[in-house]
């Protein structure tokens, strides 16, 4: 399903699991949707690296990116080489999902094969997650609301540190898609977007006038609907029926007990609201100014402005009908309303959640590489 299939002739969003004949319903079965739970767990493999960092990658090197007065993200960069000399090319940042670090042998092993194919690669650990939580044990995760503008940092910094750095690029998993999208708005808002309330503009640095992710951003499994699904965390969530959300739940009780928060119980709306009150936003920062920032489809009516609007970027959203956590439906309801060029998604057949690889390697990996070519990919198209 491209595009151009999410809408039909009076501009509505069109029903995908009719599309695809996929019943929605068949989506928790793991019986019925058998291939989309294997490459879910095929693609899943955490890897967690919390305490000591991960072995060595080969060609990579541990950097440390100032994006605060007292925060530096850490981060394993790799810069292509030919004959021993770096070349010039374009750098493509990676984010791995929800407390993902950078012992995730996806973005070990997707680091590695970009950085072969001939571009330099920057494998990042976000405020909270891997060295950076252990350096900055006191810096607690924000869920986008401060990392979108660590994100253009991060792209500055590598544009100024290394002139070999031509352009950047980014490609997001699950929760580290959201911030994909979230990062191409961030780079194209106006001073007065209505998605920043004053509250939160006093937090924020001025618009910046530089482009950030010329090269693109791609978005792979991305939560849109993360709202609800803090809804279906409120109840314990059964192994059998809803078993990707029950894992989800093992993770934020883990995450609880890690950061030593009041109690622990697998809600991710009061691991969000542990995790503002102790982070430099404090308990006194609005929550509904947060989740406005980070609302990118309507919830329970409450205010959407468009994002994507803004986007001046390439983007690509890539999912999978049989996404049994992530909801496909909310990336063509998003394309639906959607009228910026910039802004393209792909749902396909199979993958299940961040189960690409598993699902189709060289299908995957052709499509971030044609993505990113300088000379054929999506930034030289649109120009």
């Amino acid at each position: 399903m491209t595009t151009e299939d999410m809408a039909d002739e009076r501009g509505q969003p069109r029903d995908v699991y009719a599309f695809h004949d996929r019943p929605e319903r068949n989506l928790n079965n793991i019986f019925l949707n058998y291939y989309g739970f294997l490459h879910t767990v095929q693609g899943a493999n955490q890897g967690w690296a919390t305490g000591e960092a991960p072995p060595a990658w080969p060609g990579f090197e541990q950097v440390w990116i100032k994006v605060a007065d007292n925060v530096e993200l850490s981060g394993r960069l790799g810069l292509a080489e030919s004959g021993g000399v770096v070349q010039p090319a374009d750098c493509i940042v990676l984010l791995p999902g929800l407390w993902g670090d950078n012992g995730v042998t996806r973005t070990r092993d997707l680091a590695s094969a970009l950085r072969d194919s001939g571009f330099h690669v920057l494998a990042l650990e976000l405020r909270g997650h891997g060295q950076t939580d252990r350096r900055y044990p006191n810096v607690f995760y924000n869920f986008g609301v401060l990392e979108c503008q660590d994100l253009l940092r991060v792209s500055e910094w590598l544009q100024d540190t290394y002139p070999q750095v031509r352009r950047t690029g980014l490609i997001g998993f699950c929760w580290g898609g959201n911030l994909g999208l979230l990062a191409a708005w961030f780079d194209g808002r106006a001073n007065d977007d209505p998605s920043i309330t004053p509250i939160l503009a006093s937090r924020l640095a001025p618009v910046s006038p530089r482009r950030h992710y010329t090269a693109g951003v791609v978005a792979f499994s991305a939560l849109l609907r993360w709202e609800a699904m803090m809804d279906e965390t409120e109840a314990p969530q059964d192994v059998c029926r809803k078993p990707i959300v029950h894992h989800l739940q093992t993770i934020i009780r883990e995450r609880m007990e890690m950061k030593h928060h009041p109690s622990v119980c697998g809600k991710l709306r009061v691991l969000i609201d542990y995790e503002f009150c102790r982070s430099e936003l404090t308990s006194e920062f609005p929550m509904e100014d947060a989740c406005l920032s980070l609302r990118l489809v309507p919830y329970k009516g409450r205010p959407c402005p468009p994002k994507m609007e803004s986007a001046r970027v390439p983007v690509l959203m890539v999912h999978a009908v049989n996404d049994m956590f992530a909801s496909p439906q909310a990336i063509v309801d998003l394309m639906a309303v959607t009228k910026n060029p910039n802004v393209a998604a792909l749902i396909l057949r199979g993958g299940g959640h961040v189960g690409f690889f598993p699902y189709n390697r060289a299908f995957t990996y052709s499509l971030i590489l044609n993505f990113f070519d300088p000379q054929r990919g999506a930034e030289s198209c649109s120009r």
